[in-house]
């Protein structure tokens, strides 16, 4: 499907209903099967477009990371694969929001942000806010820290007043 310097030679575009996910007993990588052709012992499904289309255009790739395909959606999807889908795809890209930041400050060359997410309070820290915060689109932002967490700002605009000027900090 894709040559060695990663031009497209054929885009492949898989039936949703031939292709069935299982997660086998014990396994952290899902098997896929593609009715009638293949089955795939340590699959892995990944978001071609991740920030801006996270729902559609989904690359099944084999061991290593090797393209079979793409589901242009789960439509046609079983609920049981489309289920197994969902949960690899939210460990793969778990991004907690952010709602609130409780402080933002300088420490040791990096901003020190403590901040309330949608799983909890969290301390995390960024050397470089240019290098490492991404607006994707109008007002939603994605950070990542130092330690490769990723976290979103899903509406700048919606977080309260004191948030907002911590982040006005750094823009």
């Amino acid at each position: 499907m894709f040559s060695i310097l990663g031009f497209v030679d054929e885009l492949r575009f898989l039936d949703p209903g031939t292709v069935r996910a299982s997660l086998p007993e014990g396994s952290s990588h899902l098997r896929i099967e593609i009715e009638g052709e293949r089955c795939i012992l340590h699959g892995s499904v990944r978001r071609a477009f991740p920030l801006t289309d996270p729902s559609e255009y989904l690359s099944v790739q084999e061991e290593g990371g090797k393209p079979v395909g793409l589901l242009r959606s789960m439509d046609g999807l079983d609920d049981h694969t489309k289920a197994l889908i969902r949960a690899d795809l939210d460990r793969r890209y778990f991004s907690p929001c952010i709602t609130r930041i409780e402080s933002l400050r300088p420490d040791a060359s990096m901003w020190r942000f403590q901040v309330q997410t949608t799983r909890g309070p969290i301390l995390f820290y960024v050397r470089n806010w240019r290098d490492s915060a991404h607006e994707v689109a109008p007002n939603r932002w994605f950070i990542q820290a130092v330690d490769g967490q990723r976290f979103e700002i899903r509406d700048m605009e919606a977080l309260d007043a004191k948030s907002r000027s911590f982040l006005d900090q750094l823009l």
